[in-house]
């Protein structure tokens, strides 16, 4: 569950993350310089970039743990079995 959280939503849920907290500092900072007029509305939120964000970054992550991860080439899996009345988890050999 936690490989799933870190390559697939978290990456996802980053632009759109980063974006909601530029969107609560700038209408902070309209507030706080009494110029509610320019804040920016959450109507006017970009959800067809950020979504295409997410989905590009996770992607890349995907891409590189799959490049970066797992067992060397040539190598055969050996599946989990049992000896002796216990199981031997998986291996690679």
């Amino acid at each position: 569950m936690i490989r799933i959280l870190l390559t697939v939503i978290l990456p996802m849920a980053l632009p759109a993350s980063v974006y909601f907290l530029w969107f609560a500092n700038e209408r902070r900072r309209a507030i706080a310089a009494g110029t509610p007029e320019t804040m920016p509305r959450l109507g006017d939120v970009p959800w067809f970039v950020l979504a295409s964000a997410g989905i590009a970054i996770a992607a890349v992550v995907l891409f590189a743990t799959s490049i970066y991860s797992g067992d060397e080439p040539g190598e055969t899996y050996v599946p989990p079995h049992l000896e002796n009345g216990r199981v031997v988890p998986g291996t690679s050999k």
